[in-house]
């Protein structure tokens, strides 16, 4: 993968985590600080709330876990590359 296409899903996956972090700092402020939602009347947005905090935190998740694959694949392939060029003098 070329080292501009990594800057640019690198780039990509930082605005989708810092807008996913957003989100789940609202939903949490909305949900259960001091922005609760108190009427019985609106409990379900309350509930609502807290569902987007999960997805959002969901979303957040997988994300990095797509950062520490291709973190992994890029380490493994530095290695592959050292490894041929010790084996192929």
């Amino acid at each position: 993968m070329s080292s501009e296409r990594q800057e640019k899903i690198q780039s990509e996956r930082d605005e989708a985590l810092a807008s996913l972090t957003e989100i789940v700092d609202h939903a949490r402020y909305k949900s259960l600080g001091d922005g609760r939602i108190r009427s019985p009347e609106k409990e379900r947005v309350r509930l609502k709330y807290l569902r987007v905090m999960v997805s959002a935190l969901d979303s957040r998740r997988q994300y990095l876990a797509d950062k520490d694959l291709d973190e992994l694949a890029e380490e493994i392939e530095a290695l592959k590359e050292q490894y041929e060029a010790d084996v192929d003098p």
